[in-house]
């Protein structure tokens, strides 16, 4: 397989030094970054590497939408999703190119995350290969931190929600893949080591204003996929728990915790915006912190 067939997409922000190391390995790969930042230090520090196409959106796209402009300009039949926080061999990219050639008809294909739980998933049997549904995401056998995209399955470069800002994007595109019949398959051979939320964490950010952020958008999209995919009647019953135990803990931590109060503020506020159909539209406020 010719290294130009797959593109790796790259949806940073604030994220230099793992871009440094990710293009380092994969020197000889076509990269395109959608830097979501300000953080022009990318552009200045990629702009002779004719293999790496850096773009700044207007506006931060988050990582749905951002993946969807970085797959728009690619030329590539396939797409290398990876989250810059992950740790993904170069050898485990090669076996990647092999299944391509050997599995035909599949819409994504997806590394297995390098922890003790994903091995579960092939408990039942000896194959290497098994199908994926929307499910292996919530039991961490898989992530969108790295999944290869066969373009030719999606009618359209948009193939991830961009109404989702972040968090579920994978869930609710393999939850549409089911449906329309388009083949996810798990490889047990194929790990990807996923740091989690230090994308996020830096000077510029606090640990407080990144709790906000995560825990607004976590109630915000999980309540969107399923009032999607099962309605609103189905989304307000499951989440009424969730809606009462934010109350009652904003209530307790406004009179002896004011981060902790912060905090839960941001799950409820996120949670009742998603009830009310309002916008994903949340976001950090990193201006006077550059």
């Amino acid at each position: 397989m010719d290294r130009k067939d797959i593109t790796i997409i790259l949806v940073s922000y604030f994220s230099f030094l793992h871009l440094k190391r990710i293009a380092k390995i994969f020197d000889k790969n076509n990269i395109i970054i959608i830097e979501n930042s300000k953080d022009l230090k990318v552009k200045t520090y990629f702009k002779n590497r004719k293999n790496i196409n850096v773009i700044f959106p207007k506006k931060n796209l988050g990582y749905g939408a951002g993946n969807n402009l970085g797959i728009k300009l690619s030329k590539s039949p396939y797409c290398l999703i990876l989250n810059p926080d992950t740790l993904f061999k170069y050898k485990d990219f090669k076996k990647l190119e092999k299944y391509i050639t050997e599995i035909y008809d599949f819409g994504l294909l997806l590394p297995r995350l390098k922890n003790s739980k994903s091995i579960n998933a092939f408990n039942d049997t000896n194959d290497k290969i098994i199908k994926a549904n929307y499910k292996f995401i919530g039991l961490d056998y898989a992530s969108g931190c790295a999944m290869l995209i066969n373009k030719k399955k999606f009618k359209k470069n948009c193939i991830f929600d961009p109404k989702i800002f972040l968090y579920k994007e994978e869930t609710d595109l393999i939850k549409r893949c089911e449906f329309k019949n388009i083949n996810c398959f798990l490889l047990k051979d194929i790990t990807v080591k996923h740091f989690g939320t230090s994308s996020i964490k830096n000077k510029k950010i606090s640990s407080v204003e990144s709790e906000k952020f995560r825990n607004w958008h976590w109630m915000w999209s999980n309540f969107y996929f399923y009032k999607k995919h099962y309605g609103l009647t189905y989304s307000l019953i499951k989440f009424s728990r969730s809606f009462i135990s934010a109350i009652i803990k904003l209530s307790f931590y406004s009179l002896s915790n004011n981060q902790k109060f912060e905090i839960y503020w941001a799950r409820f506020n996120g949670l009742l915006c998603s009830m009310l159909n309002k916008n994903s539209n949340y976001r950090i406020n990193y201006k006077n912190k550059l």
